[in-house]
């Protein structure tokens, strides 16, 4: 299993370093940034041992709001 800070290499081929982890609703989900190109990031979770990412406008502005609030606090 991957915690924070940990880099991974996502099926389209670049490392991302995870910049927030947390567990909600026996769902883990994560904060991705490419290492190469900040300006890439990506909200997922995890399905299946596969980072999957958020499409659905109301799960990803809950992951972003609480992803925030773990940055912040």
């Amino acid at each position: 299993m991957f915690e924070r800070e940990s880099v991974l290499t996502l099926s389209d081929g670049n490392e991302y370093v995870v910049v927030d982890k947390y567990i909600d609703d026996a769902n883990t989900y994560v904060y991705l940034v490419d290492m190469n190109k900040h300006d890439n990031v990506l909200f997922g979770k995890l399905e299946n041992d596969e980072i999957v990412e958020i499409t659905d406008p109301d799960e990803l502005e809950k992951v972003i709001k609480r992803v925030n609030d773990n940055l912040h606090n």
